[in-house]
Order: structure tokens, then C-alpha cells, then sequence
């Protein structure tokens, strides 16, 4: 009796086991012809024209993106409460000190932030290279930027050559760097 009760136990568990995998395999199949939209993506791609734009810089200046055309770029969108934001800033001082002199040039744009805790995250963290906040949001909707950090590279002639979502590291700003060089 005990072995006919275990034989119902484990076929009842085999038959529930094929439906769950069978679950899972329908909502995968599903998820392959979702609409694009359905996981948003920049809406500057790779090898695109970058948009063009001019922002106010914490330090009173000004930062126009096509008067840097001939040079690589490097824009990394960040805000102060962002904490992969902080944690990623001193690899990127150590590659603006290795690239600035070969002439890349580097800017920082906050977003969702206030003029007090951008300023003082740039202080806390040592930040060097350029840096001013999108108050209006129109740069992050000409780049469709749908989470920070996100780091892209310009090439010389103003194309996005390469951006990368989430943290970026030493390695790969080089690697990335390297290619515009």
C-alpha cells in the first residue's frame, strides 16, 4: 500500500514538474516575438550620429557637443543618489587622466538632480573633467537614456561608436577608447 501511495506521489509530482516546464517554455516562446518596445532601448544606437547639445557646466561654462567634433568623446550620465554612479567614478578619473592627454575629451551629465547634490557629488568623488546637469531632460531624450549609469563613446567624426548601461570599468573604457584613438 505504502509503495502504491509513493507511485501516486511521484507520478502526481512527474505530471506537475512537465506542466511548469511546459509553462515556461510557452511564456520564453511568448517573449520572442514581443513587440521591441516591450524592453526599451536607447534610442541613439551604435554608429548613429550623436545629437547635438549644449549644456550649462557646474562651473559656469558651457559644453557644446559639436565643437568637440575631431576628438573622441566620452559622455557618462549619472546622478548623486545613484550609487553604481559614485562607485564607477574613480575608474573613470583614472582613465580621464590616461586619455585627456591623448586627446579624448570628457563630460559628465547629471540627470534627475538637484544643482547642490550634483555639485557635491562631483566634490565627494574628486571628479575633474567637465560636468553639468540636463534640467530640461531634452538630452536624455535625444539619447533615450532609460537608466544611469550610462556611459556612451563618440568617435571623432560624431558617431556613437559604442554605449555601455550600468557601471563601466577601467578595461572596458580602454578597450572602448582605444577603437576612437
Amino acid at each position: 500500500m505504502a509503495n502504491l501511495k509513493s507511485y501516486k506521489m511521484l507520478v502526481a509530482l512527474a505530471v506537475a514538474g512537465l506542466a511548469i516546464a511546459l509553462a515556461i517554455a510557452g511564456l520564453l516562446l511568448s517573449l520572442k516575438d514581443a513587440p521591441k518596445d516591450m524592453f526599451p532601448q536607447p534610442s541613439v544606437a551604435a554608429k548613429e550620429a550623436a545629437p547635438d547639445f549644449k549644456l550649462a557646466l557646474l562651473d559656469g561654462s558651457n559644453f557644446q557637443l559639436g565643437s568637440h567634433k575631431g576628438k573622441p568623446v566620452l559622455i557618462n550620465f549619472f546622478a548623486s543618489w545613484c550609487l553604481p554612479c559614485g562607485e564607477e567614478m574613480p575608474a573613470i578619473e583614472k582613465i580621464v587622466h590616461e586619455y585627456g592627454p591623448r586627446g579624448v575629451v570628457f563630460l559628465g551629465i547629471s540627470t534627475d538632480d538637484t544643482e547642490t547634490n550634483a555639485s557635491n557629488f562631483i566634490k565627494k568623488h574628486g571628479v575633474t573633467f567637465p560636468a553639468g546637469i540636463d534640467k530640461s531632460t531634452e538630452i536624455q531624450k535625444a539619447y533615450g537614456l532609460y537608466g544611469i549609469p550610462t556611459t556612451y563613446f563618440i568617435d571623432k567624426q560624431g558617431m556613437v561608436n559604442y554605449f555601455h548601461s550600468g557601471s563601466v570599468t577601467e578595461d572596458l573604457m580602454r578597450h572602448e577608447l582605444d577603437k576612437l584613438l
